[in-house]
C-alpha cells in the first residue's frame, strides 16, 4: 500500500474508514497511514474536532451515532 499521503489525503483516507463503520485503534490509524504511533494519535485529535468520533474504552476510535450527539447535547 502507497502511504506517501498528504496530509489532507491521510485525514481522508481514515475518515473514509470511519464513516464506512470501520472503528481504528490508533496503531490500525499508524499502518493506514504510514505515520508514526503519536502522529496517528494527533491525526485522530485533529479529526475529533470536526468530526463527531470518540476514542472508546478499549481504544477503538470509531463515530458517535446520531442518539449519543443528541444526549451530549449537540444541534443536529
Amino acid at each position: 500500500m502507497d502511504t506517501d499521503y498528504t496530509a489532507q489525503e491521510r485525514a481522508a483516507l481514515v475518515t473514509w474508514h470511519l464513516a464506512h463503520g470501520q472503528g481504528m485503534q490508533t496503531r490500525d490509524v499508524a499502518k493506514l497511514t504510514g505515520l508514526e504511533r503519536e502522529g496517528a494519535w494527533r491525526l485522530m485529535q485533529r479529526l475529533a474536532r470536526v468530526i463527531p468520533i470518540y476514542q472508546d474504552e478499549r481504544g477503538v476510535w470509531v463515530v458517535c451515532a446520531m442518539l449519543e450527539l443528541e444526549y451530549a447535547g449537540v444541534e443536529l
